[in-house]
């Protein structure tokens, strides 16, 4: 990885932790770039990064300030990986199931009336490779994150496909440790098929109901398994 990508990493993370705290003015790129032993140009590079993700930009006569959290991207990926640190917590998965009911059951009603046959391919592609795959291994958790973002795609919406990498990086992280702690095929598998056969059916309402059902039981899933997970540190 980049330097520059490293350093807008390591300083991201201590502004999501609030260690640089919001109104903030970071030290000169001169002197961060020293503390990090990275080129005053990659430090540069680092910044304009943090900048576009919406969590510093330029003040007159203060030079480099942390933005309000209000202002930051959240659906940035890289933003939604240092937020998780090592791993998420009940509120994390509260807001990310939230936003997936606010999001998925409508996507997966507009797909099955959109959707083609390459994107309903893509749909069943990734479910067999769910079925074929290990459940707590990566190529599993992979295709889960594949099946939904097909989903997603399938709606033919660019405004909720433009959802696709946020919900993507969620998963894969939530999914990372829910399967850790519940790798039972059996716990995800038959409501990932109802989702398919709903939208290869043409079905909406059914879509909608079968991607609300999934939610229910996979949120208790991840809660369940964050238990476990704190239950053994």
């Amino acid at each position: 990885m980049a330097r520059h990508v490293l350093t807008a990493e390591r300083i991201g993370r201590r502004i999501i932790s609030g260690e640089l705290r919001p109104g903030m003015a970071l030290p000169s790129s001169t002197l961060l770039a020293r503390e990090m032993s990275v080129s005053r140009p990659a430090m540069r590079e680092a910044i304009k990064l943090l900048a576009g993700k919406g969590l510093v930009e330029s003040a007159p006569r203060r030079g480099t300030v942390v933005r309000p959290r209000a202002a930051w991207n959240r659906l940035d990926q890289d933003v939604l990986h240092w937020q998780m640190g090592d791993g998420p917590n009940a509120a994390f998965v509260r807001d990310l199931f939230e936003l997936r009911r606010m999001i998925e059951p409508e996507a997966a009603a507009l797909a099955a009336q959109r959707a083609s046959s390459e994107r309903l391919s893509e749909i069943e592609g990734a479910l067999l490779l769910m079925e074929s795959t290990d459940a707590g291994s990566k190529a599993s958790i992979a295709a889960d994150v594949a099946f939904h973002h097909a989903i997603l795609v399938a709606t033919q919406n660019e405004f909720v496909a433009h959802f696709a990498p946020a919900i993507e990086a969620s998963l894969s992280l939530a999914f990372g440790f829910q399967r850790r702690r519940l790798p039972d095929r059996d716990q995800f598998i038959p409501d990932h098929r109802a989702i398919l056969d709903a939208i290869r059916r043409g079905n909406p309402d059914a879509a909608r109901a079968s991607v609300l059902a999934l939610l229910a039981e996979a949120e208790a899933d991840a809660m369940e398994g964050l238990r476990l997970e704190e239950g053994s540190r």
